[in-house]
């Protein structure tokens, strides 16, 4: 009887944990049949049947965590062989797809797991470096501010970072931390303000009776390992600018107004993974990765843009793949679906992996800047702050005036060693003058 042994789901799974059996002891089971679900550090994934026959024992309880290669449930396929007799290690274990990886003739017993995986950069799951999200709403139904496009060109400065569509906090960050600049408490609703000065008076008037203890989840473990090995194998460096994000403001609301997009998640994030897309053509190396054991970059033709999405699970990276070949319904459908995936946190792996470059949304915490850690294997990553309506000097007529509209600043973290500080701001001038004037996008 083969023992089904704990697989790795992917990205270097080191362990998980046991969410719910979807089978019981006795029950009759065919290859593929889902026996369980299991939550590892980004998502909720469902494990396969590799062998067809009848449980006899399960050997994991629903809440523990396991590491992966322990055995976690016994299924009778006719063989007449137990779990434990040494047989073809083959049968004996199971991944996510119902093939068998190898095990050890002399698998442990159900009251012997094994020594926990060792850690190491290639086993641990990228948690990207981004701090708010796109998870506001779904269904794209978020109130987004409307304002007419600009007919002068807003200059484009050196300055800080902001963007609109990212939603409050739910739920433990995840991946990596992120340094914020100019937090805006004009940003932040009077009511929410006043509930903040009551909970901080409330709680500077209680003393604690003793310090909490708090276990550690896979969340966690996650982004702090990947924060170290990104900042202890990168030279990070920051880039601000400024723009005029009226026009930009102004298209989403055309979009949403369109049968057309109708039900799909249309935000200005939307507006602005189509324009990364654009701003790399000419600015190829944003997209590139250099592993600091070769001595060859890569620059990649596929552009896997990650985002930051906040979850009940926590701070969550859905990957939207071959971006570049997406026009904006598809790229507004393929945003939705991962959103839906993040917040009932099923993702699944390829969901989530082969990131080359990440966004990260700062309006939701009423952010204006911010320095974020670069993700993984990428370069770069881009932060956007808080869209508001603001003071804007332009020039009509050859006379400079103050005009209130939508700005916003975005930041460029990336990898000094193979990006030059001059194509990390031809980047950011592209990307600006794209948002300025979306249009613009027709001479691409």
């Amino acid at each position: 009887m083969p023992a089904y042994l704990m697989p790795d789901a992917g990205e270097g799974l080191t362990e998980a944990e046991i969410v719910e059996w979807h089978v019981a002891v006795g029950d009759e089971v065919g290859v593929n049949d889902d026996l369980l679900a299991i939550e590892t550090a980004k998502s909720v994934v469902e494990l396969p049947s590799p062998f067809a026959g009848t449980v006899t024992r399960i050997l994991v309880e629903e809440g523990e965590t396991v590491d992966v290669g322990a055995p976690i449930v016994v299924i009778d396929d006719g063989s007449g062989s137990d779990g434990d007799d040494g047989q073809d290690p083959a049968r004996r274990a199971g991944n996510a797809e119902g093939h068998a990886p190898e095990a050890s003739a002399s698998e442990p017993s159900a009251a012997e797991s094994p020594a926990p995986a060792g850690p190491g950069a290639a086993a641990e799951e990228e948690a990207p470096a981004l701090l708010t999200s796109d998870v506001q709403d779904p269904d794209g139904a978020q109130e987004a501010p409307t304002a007419q496009a600009s007919t002068a060109q807003a200059p484009v400065s050196s300055a800080q970072v902001p963007t609109p569509d990212a939603p409050a906090r739910s739920g433990p960050a995840a991946p990596p931390l992120l340094v914020g600049y100019g937090a805006s408490t004009a940003a932040v609703p009077g009511p929410v303000r006043r509930r903040r000065r009551h909970e901080v008076s409330r709680r500077a008037g209680s003393r604690p009776r003793r310090d909490e203890a708090q276990a550690v989840d896979a969340v966690r473990r996650a982004t702090a390992r990947n924060v170290i090995a990104s900042k202890d194998s990168k030279v990070h460096t920051t880039a601000f600018v400024e723009c005029d994000a009226g026009a930009t403001v102004e298209l989403v609301g055309t979009l949403r107004a369109r049968r057309d997009f109708a039900g799909l998640h249309v935000t200005p994030l939307l507006v602005w993974c189509k324009a990364v897309c654009l701003a790399m053509r000419t600015n190829p190396m944003i997209n590139a990765s250099w592993p600091g054991e070769e001595d060859r970059i890569t620059v990649h033709e596929s552009i896997n843009i990650g985002f930051a999405a906040d979850t009940p699970r926590g701070l969550l990276v859905p990957v939207i793949r071959d971006a570049q070949d997406r026009d904006l319904k598809d790229m507004a459908g393929e945003l939705g679906r991962l959103v839906k995936l993040a917040k009932a946190g099923r993702l699944q792996p390829a969901d989530y992996s082969g990131g080359t470059f990440s966004i990260t949304n700062l309006d939701g915490l009423g952010l204006d800047a911010g320095t974020p850690i670069i993700s993984g294997s990428e370069s770069a990553i881009l932060a956007i702050g808080s869209i508001r309506r603001r003071p804007w000097v332009i020039e009509r007529n050859g006379q400079e005036l103050i005009e209130p509209r939508w700005t916003t600043a975005m930041s460029l973290s990336f990898d000094h060693r193979l990006i030059d500080g001059a194509e990390a701001a031809r980047f950011l001038a592209d990307l600006a003058a794209l948002i300025t004037d979306p249009g613009l996008a027709m001479m691409y």
